[in-house]
């Protein structure tokens, strides 16, 4: 998939709108909790596609933008990932060129 320039600003303005509005969720994730055996973080990825569906309520509709905000909050709320601070995944060193074509060719799938 080729990236077009006029993509790269849409990509970072939907990055930096993600950070801004998970920075709320996260602080709640962070308060302690006694029955969490590991700290929480909020899913990037669920965050990133939650507000790629509703951006355009927040810029052109005319529902209330804090409506829309809290129903994000929410969303962000609802998936969070545990952080494992010990976890190390054994990974191959080097894969070799061929196995990697066939995942860029085949088996990769666009996001976008």
């Amino acid at each position: 998939m080729k990236v077009v320039e006029q993509d790269v600003p849409a990509a970072l303005l939907l990055a930096n709108l993600e950070s801004v509005l998970s920075e709320p969720t996260q602080a709640a994730l962070n308060l302690p909790r006694p029955a969490a055996t590991q700290p929480r973080q909020v899913n990037r990825a669920n965050s990133y596609h939650a507000i790629r569906y509703r951006v355009l309520d927040l810029l052109y509709r005319e529902i209330p933008a804090a409506t829309v905000i809290h129903k994000l909050l929410l969303l962000f709320a609802g998936s969070p990932v545990a952080v494992r601070p010990e976890r190390r995944v054994p990974r191959c060193p080097h894969p070799s060129f061929h196995r990697s074509y066939h995942f860029q060719r085949r088996v990769k799938k666009a996001v976008f």
